[in-house]
């Protein structure tokens, strides 16, 4: 995977109390989140409490003495649009309670247990991605990520970096536990089965199957199957060229390959949308545009574009431009960001 924290915020802050409960208001949702922490399961419906009970969940598993805690929270990340909010929450809030209970957990670590809550307690299977990328982000720079072993290396996007345009297509979507990203994961899981069946070995996942692999035998394996596979393994290959690329300095060459990853998700891993390729479409067309792709899960939010640090008013300009009437979208939400440093804690005095 390759990954960066944006310099966009959820800021936690609050106090430990001599009660076994929790108390969490948010300046973003009208609903508080209160629960007990003997009483830690989720509520069905859900909302984002859920979110907050994964994380003192999460701690719990690690083995942290995890006391009462009531807390306020505050955040500008867009929620349900792709950019990581839920994990950034449940970064905000670990490193809350870790200032209040000292307990120490390598960040590797505690990006696993905060995604192992969110699969319990949200019912997203979400991979490993948003929460390492909110634990572990570094100014003007991108990560790297080996999900298996959780390897990663950092590299500059140099010394004039392009910005991060996000273009928020205000479509929606709901990741709980009947969505689409969920039967996706199924589908993957599936289509590594079917290859480990023929090709005779156990792979740990779809990214244990090379391009070769798939011409020899995707014959036997059938659709959609075969164009899930076709589009995570040729996102793993993608993700290996750009780490070669950033390696070599060659930054500008990221944009093709996003260019490609868009392609493959709305025409292979069918995760994409009218809006979020009319966004892609547009950008496309603009001054400093280097390249783009859709954000996060899909079937709405946002997209990603690099664009030259010197045309980012022009590429504004012409993305609001350039958008035509349409009934069925609503306006676009333009941030210009860049990559930051991730998630800490700092004791108030």
């Amino acid at each position: 995977m390759l990954t960066a924290a944006i310099d966009r915020h959820v800021v936690a802050v609050g106090r430990s109390i001599d009660e076994n409960a929790v108390r969490a208001q948010s300046l973003n949702f009208d609903t508080p989140a209160e629960f007990r922490l003997d009483e830690l399961s989720p509520e069905p419906g859900g909302n984002w409490g859920d979110y907050v009970k994964s994380v003192f969940a999460a701690l719990r598993w690690a083995g942290v003495p995890v006391g009462g805690v009531e807390f306020v929270v505050a955040s500008d990340v867009p929620v349900g649009a792709g950019l990581g909010s839920s994990a950034a929450l449940e970064a905000a809030v670990a490193m809350l309670v870790l200032q209040l209970y000292p307990h120490l957990i390598e960040t590797p670590e505690l990006a696993a247990l905060l995604q192992r809550g969110e699969h319990e307690f949200a019912g997203v299977r979400c991979g490993l991605l948003d929460q390492f990328s909110s634990l572990h982000g570094r100014s003007d720079g991108v990560i790297f990520l080996d999900c298996a072993s959780c390897h990663y290396e950092v590299f500059s996007l140099g010394p004039r970096p392009p910005a991060i345009v996000i273009c928020d297509s205000r479509v929606r979507r709901q990741l709980r536990r009947d969505a689409p990203y969920n039967v996706r994961r199924r589908e993957c899981e599936a289509a590594r089965q079917q290859f480990s069946r023929l090709l005779g070995r156990e792979l740990s996942g779809l990214c244990d199957v090379s391009s070769a692999d798939l011409r020899n035998v995707g014959h036997d394996v059938p659709e959609p199957l075969l164009s899930r596979a076709w589009h995570v393994i040729g996102e793993h290959e993608r993700v290996i060229a750009a780490r070669d690329h950033l390696r070599a300095g060659e930054v500008h060459r990221l944009g093709a390959l996003m260019i490609e990853s868009h392609k493959s998700s709305r025409t292979r891993f069918e995760n994409s949308c009218a809006a979020l390729d009319r966004l892609c479409e547009a950008a496309a067309h603009q001054s400093g545009y280097l390249g783009g792709r859709l954000c996060g899960a899909g079937w709405g939010g946002c997209t990603v574009n690099l664009v030259e640090l010197d045309a980012v008013e022009a590429f504004l300009g012409g993305m609001r431009r350039s958008r035509e009437p349409r009934p069925d979208d609503p306006p676009p939400e333009i941030y210009v960001c860049h990559a930051s440093d991730g998630a800490r804690g700092e004791r108030l005095r």
